[in-house]
């Protein structure tokens, strides 16, 4: 989500209660955080994704409560996300929105007529497999974190090639630095629908 400038003084009393109130443990999270180098990639480290310091119960709450205003879920069946360091927010927000769930493995158990793709990220490369999806099935796609694209590229590809309707793709966080919102728009025509947005630049990061 990004703030548009402010045009009166109740437009900024509103974006302080936002800001204080309504996504504080969720903005904490990806404002100001250290950046580590990884893979010549720069990586923000946060309490959501890397549980350090521990995820508390309000910023997993911050963070589906947010996700659940994004969409109306009632156009889908199924949630599909990856289980890599996000996998439990897509668990918890099919639990809260009485959804399906469906997972995206890097790692599965070796089933037969399973298919998977290619994938390549800015921290990661090997091959997804798909598990949990039925021709029919509506679906929105979770992703934690968009920054180069890739990943949800080859899962929207591989979604696709099973005749799955995707109704929406949504993500907390979306780092800009690699336009990798705009690369997914650009490959597969749709938009994605971001909480927050941020930049990784410099020593800390900073939410937009």
């Amino acid at each position: 989500m990004v703030f548009s400038p402010l045009r009166s003084e109740n437009d900024l009393f509103i974006k302080f209660y936002f800001l204080n109130n309504i996504m504080k443990e969720l903005i904490k999270c990806f404002d100001n955080q250290p950046i580590v180098k990884l893979k010549r990639t720069n990586y923000v480290v946060n309490p959501l994704l890397d549980h350090e310091p521990e995820t508390t119960f309000q910023l997993i709450d911050d963070a589906i409560r947010e996700l659940s205003k994004l969409i109306d879920f009632s156009k889908i069946n199924k949630i599909v996300c990856e289980e890599d360091r996000g996998g439990f927010i897509g668990a918890i927000l099919a639990h809260k929105n009485k959804k399906s769930l469906a997972m995206v493995k890097w790692n599965p158990p070796k089933l037969s007529g399973q298919n998977g793709i290619n994938f390549r990220n800015a921290y990661a490369e090997g091959k997804m497999y798909l598990y949990g999806i039925k021709k029919g099935d509506k679906v929105v796609l979770v992703e934690d974190l968009i920054d180069s694209g890739n990943t949800i590229i080859k899962m929207i590809e591989l979604l696709r090639e099973k005749d799955i309707n995707i109704i929406d793709v949504i993500c907390i966080a979306e780092k800009i630095d690699y336009e990798g919102a705009k690369k997914i728009e650009e490959v597969t025509g749709i938009k994605i629908k971001s909480i927050l947005k941020f930049t990784a630049k410099g020593k800390r990061s900073k939410i937009l």
